[in-house]
């Protein structure tokens, strides 16, 4: 009996439950891989901001309808409890509005800690409807109301070689990306499942 893949990325947008894999080809949709675009705002450091993932409107149509050819997730990795809040730019960049802390951690979320995250191309596994509350059943302590139109949720991946939190994987910690879509900003923090 051949394993299920692992469901890397989970998002949720105008009541429908989004699911990414990895896939087997280029796609439009990833996890980690480079920051492509700038970073202004806020300024922080000095290890850099890592992307957690990318999306794309090929998969989740709100996307496109706000004009969003590529919309990167971004977090401090590297940032003992970090909570952040970015824009979006039309240029492709990120304005940092908010970090809870702005100075990094040589040892933080754990010494050695890789300044990029594995490439992994993402397929969209599933799209079914569902409610809000059923979907934040599967991640606890999510609010009960989010912020935005698009709530995205990353746990520690068991497949793509490397480890997010240490120890803190085993406990679930989840990378939440609550995204307001009419103002292009991202409220970006973690909570244990």
């Amino acid at each position: 009996m051949a394993a299920a893949q692992e469901r890397l990325v989970h998002a949720h947008c105008e009541g429908v439950d989004y699911t990414f894999v990895r896939a087997n080809r280029l796609t439009s949709f990833c996890f980690g891989g480079p920051l492509e675009g700038g970073v202004t705002g806020v300024e922080h450091g000095p290890r850099r901001l890592h992307t957690i993932g990318r999306l794309s409107g090929r998969a989740i149509p709100a996307l496109s309808r706000h004009y969003f050819s590529a919309f990167p997730l971004i977090y401090g990795m590297c940032f003992d409890g970090c909570e952040m809040t970015y824009r979006l730019m039309p240029n492709g960049s990120v304005e940092v509005l908010h970090m809870s802390t702005t100075r990094s951690s040589d040892d933080w979320p754990y010494r050695d800690f890789p300044t990029l995250l594995p490439f992994v191309p993402l397929a969209l596994a599933t799209a079914t409807p569902r409610s809000y509350v059923d979907f934040a059943k599967r991640f606890p302590n999510l609010p009960d109301r989010p912020e935005g139109q698009l709530v995205v949720c990353v746990p520690p991946p068991a497949t793509v070689g490397v480890s997010l939190w240490a120890s803190g994987d085993y406990e679930g910690v989840t990378i939440v990306f609550d995204c307001d879509l009419t103002t292009a900003t991202v409220h970006a923090y973690n909570v244990t499942t």
